[in-house]
């Protein structure tokens, strides 16, 4: 079966929501994408903070260069929030020629 890369700029209350969805679901999911979602890395400025879901500390970074430079990443979800650096993250990985998924109003 196909994998989808995805990497996720973000980690807090909304980030850490996702990601128990992609693990509590990770079979419905692929069922309804006929792929299996493979959270490949996770970028947050703060990786001690305490979190409803955890994982495994080789996903983690504070470099959001290790998800869009990663030619495996097809797919980056910003959930940072507000307008800097958002916005520049959005548009390189869009320059990079991932799809994009971000909850960012501001933007």
């Amino acid at each position: 079966m196909q994998r989808i890369d995805i990497g996720l700029v973000g980690f807090g209350t909304v980030g850490s929501g996702v990601v128990k969805v992609l693990k509590d679901r990770a079979g419905l999911l692929e069922k309804k994408v006929g792929a299996r979602i493979h959270l490949k890395k996770i970028c947050d400025i703060n990786l001690r903070r305490k979190r409803i879901v955890q994982v495994n500390p080789s996903l983690l970074t504070r470099d959001v260069k290790q998800i869009l430079d990663d030619p495996q990443i097809k797919i980056v979800v910003e959930l940072i929030g507000g307008i800097h650096p958002a916005k520049e993250i959005i548009i390189q990985a869009l320059k990079n020629k991932k799809h994009v998924v971000t909850a960012n109003k501001a933007l």
